[in-house]
C-alpha cells in the first residue's frame, strides 16, 4: 500500500492528515496548495530520504517541477527503475516538532508501539519509549514520560500543555492495530506535533498473512502454594546427592512428608517408601530428583494419586537439546491440570508451613518478600546472601526450563497470596510475553525485576525504523516500567522489598556524600529535603559548621555520640524513607561503637556504607555476625534502589 492510499485509510481511522494530492511520474504538477512537500511514491523504496526521493519547503509549481526533475535524476543514482505504476505525492508543508510513532511485531510480546523523536535522525537520538497495544492511560503516561521529548507535551516556555492529545494519539493507534490484525510493521514518520494536535505527514505499513493459530491463553490453574502431602521422589542418604539436600530441608514441614527410594530404608528416622504405589494417601505435592528417563513415567504415576504441584529439580531437558519431553510434561499438565515447576531447577520454598524442597540454604529466614529465578546458581547465591543479611522470605521459586508454569503465573498466583507483599524477579528469557504484561498489569504488590543478557541481539528485521529501534533489553525494561516494575541493576537489589523515594544521608565526609548523592539521583530517587524545623533541630545538636544540607555532613571528627544524635533526629523526620549512614576510616571514628547503633530498633531503615579496608574490618565482622545488611562500595549501596 503506498503512501496516498495510506493516508486515506489513516484519515478514516481518526488520525490528521495534511492535504494531499497524488500525480503519475511525468503528470503536470497542479495544486491550491503550498508550501509542499513532494515524495516519490513506489512500493520499490522504503526509505525515500535515503535516495533523495524527497524535497520540502516548495512554494510554488516551478520550484516542484524542478524537484521533480532532481528527485528522478537522483533515484537513477541509485540504479531504481521505475514504471507506470510509481508516482509522486505531494502533501501540504505542516511546521512543528518531529514525531515519530511505529509498530513492531515483537516474537516475545507481540504487537508493541513505538513512540518518540522523529525525523531523519530518529535512529541517531533513539528517544523512543515503548508501549504495549493493550496498555491504559496511565501506562501510556508512564511510558512518554521516559522521553526527554515528553518535556515538550508538559508545557515547555509557556507553551500549551498538550499531554492529553499525545495520549489520544497513542489511543487512536491502538485502536488503528487492533482493527487491522494484518499489519505487521508500520511506521508513521514523521508525526508533525504543533498547537492544532498531532499531523501524520508521512507512512509505511508492511502485511502479513494471519495464520489460525490462536494466542494461548492463561490456564485456570489451581493454587501451587496449598501444600498439604508433600513427596520427596529421590530421597537419598547420600549426602553428596541433591536428593539428600532436599530431604534434609523438607524434614521441617508442618504438613504429611512421604519421601520415596526405590532401594527403600529409612532417611533420618523416616521411612523411605520403594515407590508411591506404597503411600496410600492423596499427595498433592511433589518434588522429583531422579534422572530425566524417568521423570515422565513418575509424573504419569502421580496423577492418580492426586497430584496438582510438581517441582522437576532433575536436569537434562531443553537445556540439552531434548525439547521432545518438555513437550510432553506441557502435554500433561494441560489435560490434567497439573502446575509443574522446571524442570532443571533449584526447587521451592513457603513459609506458612517452613517447606523448603530446594537444595540451597537450609536456613531461611521467615520474611514478606517473595523471590523467583530462573538461574538455580544465582538463587542459592541470593538465598545465602539473605541468611547473612537477616532478610526472609514468603516464598521461593526457582522457575528452570519453565516447561510449563511461567513467570505470569506465578506472579498471578503470589498477588493473591496474603503472605507476600512484594516480588522480586530474575529473568534470563520470557515466554508469552503479553501474559506476562498482563501478570504485572494486574498485581498491586511492588515488584523489582533484573534482567539478565542486556547486550544488544542483532535483528534481521530491516524494513523500518520501528525494526531497527526494537532491541531486545531496551524493549523489556521499557514495557516492564510502563507497568510499574522497578528495574534494578544488581541481582543483589532483588533482596530489598521497598522501592525507597526520598532518601537521607548521615556522613562524616563530604565527597563521598557528594559521589553518593549522585548515585542516588540516577537510580531514580531522590535526596529528602530538610524543612526549617529539621535545619532548627539538626543545628542544636551539630557543629555550627555541618552542611546545613542533606547529606547531613556532620563533619570528619564525629563520634559514635554524634551519630546517635543525628540519626535519632533524623529517624524522626517524616518523609524519610531511608538513612544512609556513610562512614569514613578517621583516626578517631568510633566505627565499631557506631554501627553498634543498629541493634537497636530504628522506625525507618538503616543502611551502613563502610567506605575503607581494615579499619573498619571489626565493624563489618560485627554487621554480619548479627545478619545486618550493610555495604562496602558507593554504587553497591546505589544499586539496590
Amino acid at each position: 500500500m503506498v503512501e496516498s492510499e495510506l493516508f486515506s485509510l489513516l484519515s478514516k481511522s481518526g488520525f490528521q492528515i495534511p492535504p494531499f494530492h497524488r500525480f503519475a511520474l511525468q503528470e503536470p504538477i497542479s495544486l491550491d496548495f503550498y508550501p509542499i512537500a513532494l515524495k516519490i511514491e513506489s512500493p520499490k523504496i522504503v526509505h525515500k530520504s535515503d535516495v533523495g526521493g524527497v524535497a520540502i519547503s516548495l512554494s510554488n509549481a516551478d520550484e516542484a517541477e524542478a524537484a521533480r526533475t532532481r528527485i528522478l535524476s537522483r533515484i537513477a543514482e541509485h540504479t531504481i527503475t521505475l514504471d507506470s505504476s510509481d508516482g509522486f505525492i505531494a502533501t501540504a508543508m505542516i511546521q512543528g516538532e518531529e514525531l515519530f510513532a511505529g509498530v513492531v511485531n515483537d516474537p516475545i510480546f507481540g504487537q508493541i508501539i513505538l513512540f518518540g523523536k522523529g525525523g531523519v535522525l530518529l535512529e541517531l537520538y533513539r528517544d523512543v519509549c515503548y508501549i504495549d497495544i493493550h496498555a491504559g492511560e496511565t501506562e501510556i503516561l508512564r511510558a512518554i514520560r521516559t522521553t526527554k521529548i515528553s518535556k515538550l507535551f508538559e508545557g515547555f516556555r509557556g507553551s500549551k500543555p498538550m499531554m492529553d492529545q499525545i495520549v489520544s494519539f497513542i489511543q487512536t493507534l491502538q485502536r488503528f492495530i487492533k482493527e487491522h490484525p494484518t499489519i505487521r510493521e508500520c511506521d508513521l514518520n514523521p508525526v508533525i506535533f504543533n498547537a492544532n494536535g498531532l499531523h501524520v505527514v508521512d507512512a509505511r505499513i508492511e502485511y502479513h498473512t494471519l495464520t489460525s493459530d490462536t494466542p494461548p491463553t492463561q490456564r485456570l490453574r489451581s493454587n501451587f502454594f496449598d501444600n498439604r502431602h508433600v513427596a520427596v521422589i529421590g530421597a537419598s542418604n547420600d549426602p553428596n546427592k541433591v536428593g539428600y539436600a532436599i530431604a534434609h530441608n523438607a524434614l521441617s514441614f508442618n504438613g504429611k512428608l512421604s519421601l520415596v527410594n526405590a532401594r527403600g530404608g529409612t532417611f533420618e528416622g523416616h521411612r523411605l517408601y520403594c515407590s508411591l504405589t506404597e503411600i496410600e494417601d492423596v499427595i498433592d505435592t511433589a518434588v522429583i530428583t531422579i534422572p530425566s528417563c524417568h521423570v515422565i513415567e513418575t509424573i504419569e504415576a502421580l496423577i492418580p494419586k492426586g497430584a496438582k504441584n510438581i517441582i522437576i529439580v532433575s536436569a537434562g531437558f531443553k537445556e540439552i537439546g531434548d525439547t521432545r519431553s518438555e513437550e510432553r510434561l506441557k502435554e500433561l499438565a494441560e489435560e490434567y491440570n497439573l502446575n509443574i515447576i522446571g524442570p532443571n531447577c533449584l526447587g521451592y520454598y513457603e513459609s506458612t508451613q517452613s517447606l523448603n524442597l530446594t537444595f540451597g540454604s537450609s536456613s531461611i529466614n521467615k520474611g514478606s518478600l517473595a523471590l523467583i529465578a530462573q538461574s538455580g546458581a544465582v538463587l542459592s547465591s541470593l538465598m545465602d546472601k539473605a541468611t547473612q543479611e537477616g532478610i526472609g522470605f514468603s516464598h521461593i521459586l526457582s522457575a528452570g526450563n519453565m516447561a510449563d508454569m511461567g513467570f505470569a503465573d506465578i506472579i498471578t498466583m503470589l498477588s493473591a497470596d496474603p503472605q507476600c507483599e512484594a516480588i522480586s524477579l530474575y529473568a534470563e528469557g520470557i515466554q508469552e510475553g503479553k501474559a506476562f504484561l498482563e501478570s504485572l498489569r494486574s498485581c498491586t504488590k511492588p515488584i523489582r525485576v533484573y534482567k539478565a543478557g542486556k547486550s544488544p541481539q542483532a535483528r534481521k528485521a530491516a524494513f523500518s525504523h520501528t525494526g531497527n529501534l526494537s532491541g531486545d533489553y531496551p524493549m523489556f525494561r521499557g514495557l516492564l516500567e510502563s507497568v510499574g516494575v522497578k528495574m534494578v541493576d544488581s541481582i543483589e537489589a532483588l533482596l530489598y522489598a521497598r522501592n525507597f523515594e526520598n532518601i537521607a544521608v548521615i556522613t562524616n565526609a563530604g565527597g563521598p556524600g557528594t559521589i553518593i548523592t549522585d548515585v542516588i539521583i540516577e537510580r531514580g530517587s531522590k535526596l529528602y529535603t530538610l524543612s526549617k524545623n529539621d535545619l532548627e533541630a539538626l543545628d542544636a545538636l551539630l557543629p555550627s559548621n555541618w552542611s546545613r544540607n542533606n547529606p547531613i555532613d556532620i563533619i570528619g571528627d564525629a563520634r559514635s555520640e554524634r551519630f546517635e544524635a543525628a540519626l535519632q533526629c533524623v529517624d524522626a523526620m517524616e518523609g524519610v524513607d531511608l538513612i544512609y549512614l556513610l562512614i569514613t576510616p578517621q583516626m578517631m571514628t568510633d566505627t565499631l561503637e557506631i554501627v553498634r547503633l543498629l541493634e537497636r530498633p530504628w522506625s525507618k531503615p538503616v543502611f551502613p556504607i563502610l567506605l575503607g579496608g581494615a579499619m573498619m574490618s571489626e565493624a563489618l565482622l560485627f554487621l554480619r555476625s548479627h545478619s545486618k545488611p550493610c555495604f562496602t562500595t558507593l554504587h553497591e549501596a546505589g544499586a539496590f534502589l
